[in-house]
């Protein structure tokens, strides 16, 4: 049981990171679940509402490219730690920026399936 939600937790990881790059809001928004709590390696925090509308209007997801991810599974409830670089631009000026951090996540299984319902970044060192 723990390896099959081992693997559907980092699938449903990879849908993640697909559907950012692809802007593909409808996707983002099934894999978050509706009391997410999202802390960006910037400091800024998000609710589930807020997060989708930065994703949609404020930046651009080039790419997201995730390393060395490890899954911990408790139940209904899986806590993946790993390291995140995203690659992204402002809407407004079409300039890429890459972000460099660690990522712990907790995702938590329920009717709609594995969601995040807590995501935190934090920064690399320089």
């Amino acid at each position: 049981m723990t390896d099959n939600a081992e693997h559907a937790v980092l699938a449903a990881e990879a849908l993640r990171s697909k559907a950012l790059i692809d802007d593909d809001a409808a996707q983002v928004e099934q894999l978050f679940a509706d009391d997410l709590i999202y802390v960006h390696t910037s400091g800024l925090i998000h609710d589930k509402a807020q997060y989708l509308a930065y994703a949609a209007n404020v930046v651009r997801y080039l790419d997201v490219t995730r390393d060395q991810l490890q899954v911990r599974v408790y139940g209904d409830m899986a806590v993946m730690t790993g390291f995140q670089v995203n690659t992204l631009c402002k809407r407004a000026d079409e300039i890429a920026v890459r972000g460099e951090g660690f990522v712990t996540q907790v995702w938590v299984k329920n009717p709609q399936g594995w969601q995040i319902a807590s995501f935190h970044g934090s920064r690399l060192p320089s």
